[in-house]
């Protein structure tokens, strides 16, 4: 398929809201726009698989940095599975510290 029927078929799916399958397409389709929009999409949501996976699309070497940012915000949003996938990265004691800290009180107030 040429690559922009690929690029279509992905714009659709991410309208749509599949991510994932479009970064897919996107990545048949070489599209570096599309494939950077899906990185934006996931660092907003703190969806640390999906960015880590369109990083690599886009050949990027993900700093120590990077994986504390996002880790950060998927603090911010509760998405603490992804939290401390990210922060594993780079093994940052004191932020997967607070992280099991801030779980911690989640459990505890639900339990209250």
């Amino acid at each position: 398929a040429n690559q922009n029927v690929l690029q279509d078929y992905g714009n659709s799916l991410l309208e749509e809201g599949f991510l994932s399958d479009a970064l897919d397409f996107y990545q048949k389709a070489e599209d570096k726009g599309g494939l950077q929009k899906i990185k934006d999409i996931a660092f907003d949501r703190g969806d640390v698989m999906l960015f880590q996976q369109a990083a690599k699309a886009l050949n990027l070497e993900l700093k120590p940095a990077d994986w504390e940012t996002i880790g950060q915000k998927a603090i911010s949003l509760k998405k603490y599975s992804f939290a401390r996938h990210a922060l594993e990265k780079v093994n940052n004691e004191e932020m997967l510290n607070s992280l099991n800290k801030i779980m911690q009180q989640e459990v505890d107030s639900k339990s209250a």
